[in-house]
């Protein structure tokens, strides 16, 4: 999603595990899959210093919540950038993280052959302890084009997904694709409903499903401080 590309919505696909509401839940990771670092190539580099942040539109002057790693160019990260206050793009490197950043990141994928497997070489890095200090929220895959997502490719996103707890998929959809990339909306922790319409503006407010995906990564963010700091006695970044 460079520059003003598709309109995003996330949403729980029917082969995920979720609720009836569609929401996605924690889901069990893959014990029986053996998992083998990725060659060096493949593998995305860790910072060492402090990730250089660029703001969004929003002027929160606080450090982000949450780090969007691409795997590859094109995946989406720009997009998911602006749509989500609490979150930064750490350009394709992984946080180390240094003192006072978060260490939370998300996986961020197109729904191609190339992109998932190169999703699947990160997540694999992360696996073998190659990632600095990271913690991995989850994977969100991103539409590569309209309609339903094709077999060859649901099958590898299921693969490739049971190193993850979270997974989260981001559809296609057609209003954003003249938009500037300064007129897509901000979803904010804490913004309230909107008022309900049989067409919602989606350039005005960010849509059920963005708004579903934030709820979802604070949510699962939350639980998974709350599990480091149990198990971590050094210095803890603060929500």
């Amino acid at each position: 999603m460079a520059g003003a590309m598709s309109t995003m919505t996330s949403t729980a696909h029917p082969s995920d595990p979720a609720t009836a509401t569609g929401r996605p839940r924690v889901r069990k990771r893959d014990a029986t899959r053996a998992v083998l670092a990725p060659s060096a190539d493949q593998r995305a580099p860790v910072w060492d210093r402090p990730v250089p942040l660029v703001h969004n539109a929003t002027g929160d002057p606080r450090p982000p919540l949450l780090w969007l790693l691409g795997a590859h160019g094109g995946a989406g990260v720009t997009t998911l950038a602006r749509l989500l206050a609490p979150a930064a793009d750490c350009a394709r490197r992984w946080p180390a993280p240094a003192a006072g950043e978060s260490p939370y990141v998300l996986v961020v994928a197109r729904e191609t052959a190339i992109g998932l497997a190169a999703a699947d070489a990160l997540l694999r890095q992360h696996h073998a302890g190659l990632a600095g200090d990271s913690e991995v929220v989850g994977l969100v895959t991103v539409a590569a084009r309209p309609g339903r997502m094709p077999a060859g490719i649901r099958r590898d996103r299921d693969l490739y997904s049971g190193l993850v707890e979270h997974l989260w998929r981001v559809e296609w959809h057609e209003t954003w694709m003249l938009a500037r990339h300064s007129d897509l909306p901000i979803w904010r922790p804490g913004d309230p409903e909107p008022a309900k319409s049989r067409r919602d503006d989606e350039l005005a407010t960010a849509p059920t499903d963005i708004r579903t995906l934030g709820v979802d990564l604070v949510e699962a963010i939350t639980a998974l401080h709350a599990r480091r700091v149990r198990d971590d006695e050094g210095e803890e970044y603060p929500l």
